[in-house]
């Protein structure tokens, strides 16, 4: 696997370089695949019409449990880049993905190791995994794909840098629009299922009071829950963000007060259609369920 050292040199310098081989392009054009959409939707927005780009985390799959068909391996050995948050995020794909970069098949972009990346960490020190919720670390992840693929292909590199260039202003004209529209207003108190949208919020100085979750996965003790629910009912919260599977009886059962509007914001896009525009929608929607949220 390459490490964060030689990955940051590798996006720094801009060379095409896979675990000791110079990377060379397919003739039958870019092929990338990422772990997830979010990540899919950044990756379709440079290649923007130009060979391939797929994700094989997709409906109701986790990333932290994950099992490959015959046809994802396919994918992976293909590839020209593999685009992904880490090993810890993914970690059912990070044995495979190792034994990839070791065979000098695939260039592997691990997009927590960017160089310039906003990471914000959990209290106990692990790193919140949902980068992609920053439009700011979107663009670098962009840039850095954008370097690569010129490398692979240098006959394409003008198509990719106008692709990203068409990404940066979309996004700089979407936060923009959004920064006027969370800003100046009294945000009510807000809980969130799960601890996952701290890049947003600190894009946009939100804050919420609680979450009923420190992981998705692990249900809270009959401790937590209990103090949780007094907590929540001392708060008097306008609303909660809610996640495709988050579990309804344990949200009604910490949740009493039916005037408290539930929200689902799907963070992984999973019903959206991939395309150039796809990241911006994504932002556009989580928006939207912060905005429907706390009435603004």
């Amino acid at each position: 696997m390459l490490t964060r050292t030689r990955m940051l040199a590798v996006l720094l310098s801009g060379l095409c370089w896979t675990q000791g081989a110079w990377a060379q392009g397919s003739p039958t054009g870019p092929a990338v695949v990422a772990t997830i959409k979010p990540l899919q939707f950044i990756a379709q927005a440079i290649l923007d019409g130009e060979g391939s780009v797929s994700a094989l985390i997709e409906g109701s799959d986790s990333p932290h449990h994950f099992n490959l068909s015959p046809n994802d391996r396919l994918r992976i050995e293909q590839a020209d880049v593999l685009l992904w948050i880490d090993p810890k995020f993914e970690v059912y794909l990070a044995a495979l993905f190792a034994d990839t970069a070791a065979s000098e098949s695939s260039l592997m972009v691990t997009a927590s190791a960017i160089s310039g990346l906003t990471l914000h960490r959990y209290p106990d020190g692990e790193l919140d995994p949902h980068l992609w919720l920053s439009q700011g670390n979107a663009l670098l992840i962009a840039q850095a794909l954008t370097e690569q693929l010129a490398c692979i292909y240098p006959d394409k590199a003008p198509h990719f840098r106008a692709a990203l260039d068409q990404f940066r202003s979309g996004i700089d004209k979407q936060a923009q629009a959004l920064l006027r529209r969370f800003s100046n207003q009294h945000v009510a108190d807000y809980l969130v299922y799960h601890d996952a949208y701290r890049y947003f919020e600190h894009d946009y100085g939100l804050t919420h009071s609680a979450s009923l979750v420190a992981d998705p996965d692990i249900q809270p003790g009959m401790r937590e829950v209990l103090e949780l629910r007094e907590t929540i009912s001392a708060s008097s919260p306008a609303c909660i963000l809610l996640e495709p599977d988050a579990s309804p009886a344990l949200v009604n059962t910490m949740v009493q007060n039916d005037a408290v509007k539930r929200i689902t914001i799907d963070l992984l896009g999973n019903s959206l259609e991939s395309s150039a525009n796809a990241y911006r929608q994504l932002i556009d929607h989580v928006a939207t369920g912060f905005l429907s949220c706390l009435n603004i």
